[in-house]
């Protein structure tokens, strides 16, 4: 099972393994849906009304070009993230924190995650992303200062960018973006120093 661990004590568990494998189980995706359905985040993080009920979730979770990770903390569902948009060493990225482990919690995920995709490497030792990109609804203002806050800097505002479902209307987004270090290093001293 692939899976990484950030600061805080927080480990993300990838939802389908390299060869295809779901390695979680509907349950766990049951039990994230609930947590987020409670807190009523589901219109803030699936906000182009795209995904309105679980069976939306399921399907979204298990398409081919959505790669999902799982977050836990203390055996809780601490927070998610997927990645999509794919091209060469670049991907967007979409973070979710789950209820009671916003705050301290949000910025160590937030940072690590970022910390991890621009770290990782493949099997000949080459950087898989140079670049982690993030598109943001500017209605979203927390949203885009736990983004700068954890690494990402802004890039610029696209104009009715975002479709806000509940709204019927589309809001201009602010873009993130996230690179690694020009030297080629790890980005930790650039990512945990950015924002505080």
């Amino acid at each position: 099972m692939y899976g990484f661990e950030v600061d805080g004590g927080f480990t993300f568990y990838k939802f389908r393994g390299f060869d295809g494998t779901e390695l979680l189980t509907d349950g766990h995706l049951r039990w994230f849906w609930e947590t987020m359905r409670k807190a009523g985040q589901l219109p803030v993080i699936f906000y182009d009304g795209t995904v309105e009920g679980f069976g939306d979730f399921q399907k979204l979770v298990r398409c081919e070009d959505q790669h999902f990770f799982f977050g836990f903390k203390d055996q809780q569902p601490a927070g998610l993230f997927w990645l999509n948009g794919f091209t060469s060493k670049s991907c967007f990225v979409h973070i979710a924190i789950m209820p009671g482990f916003h705050g301290k919690g949000t910025l160590q995920m937030g940072r690590g995650v970022l910390r991890h995709l621009l770290s990782v490497t493949d099997i000949a030792s080459g950087y898989i992303f140079d670049c982690i990109k993030g598109l943001i609804p500017v209605t979203n203002p927390l949203a885009c200062r736990m983004a700068e806050r954890s690494g990402f800097r802004k890039a610029g505002i696209l104009p009715q960018a975002a479709y806000l479902a509940v709204e019927d209307k589309s809001v201009d987004a602010a873009i993130f973006c996230a690179v690694r270090n020009n030297e080629g290093g790890t980005p930790e001293t650039k990512i945990s120093k950015q924002g505080e």
